[in-house]
This record gives structure tokens, C-alpha cells and sequence, in this order.
């Protein structure tokens, strides 16, 4: 299936998401979007390197040269 496809075969579920599980999705992805943006810029580093300057905050540059804080293309 071809992205462009994908948008068409979407549906809405058969009974609404009790609210637990969609706070749960929303946080999943939330969180998976922020560690993205945490380690962006040290991506394809060697582990020595990580070691010796782990990751603290947010930081911008790296092998995509990304802004503070922005994603890379796997999460958006």
C-alpha cells in the first residue's frame, strides 16, 4: 500500500476509544516524538562519544543539523 493510499482506507473504529487508551496513545507518541528530539543530534555518534558527553537537554545541530528541539523526519 502506497502512502497516499493509506488516507482512503482509514475508518473510524466500530466504538468510541474509552478515554484511558487514548491517553495512552497520546502519551506514547508524545514521548516517542520527544526522545526523538532529545537524541536527534547525536545520531550515528559511537557509543564513546555518547559516554563522554551524554545527552542533558535539548540541543540543536548534529548529522541533520536540526534546531533545538525539532524532530527528525521518522516522527512527523
Amino acid at each position: 500500500m502506497k502512502p497516499d493510499e493509506f488516507e482512503n482506507e482509514l475508518t473510524d473504529p466500530p466504538v468510541p476509544i474509552p478515554e484511558e487508551i487514548f491517553d495512552r496513545v497520546h502519551g506514547s507518541m508524545a514521548g516517542t516524538a520527544l526522545g526523538d528530539a532529545l537524541g536527534a543530534h547525536v545520531e550515528f555518534k559511537p557509543q564513546p562519544a555518547l559516554i563522554a558527553n551524554p545527552v542533558k537537554d535539548l540541543e540543536g545541530g548534529g548529522t541533520w543539523g536540526l534546531e533545538k528541539g525539532q524532530v527528525t523526519s521518522l516522527s512527523k
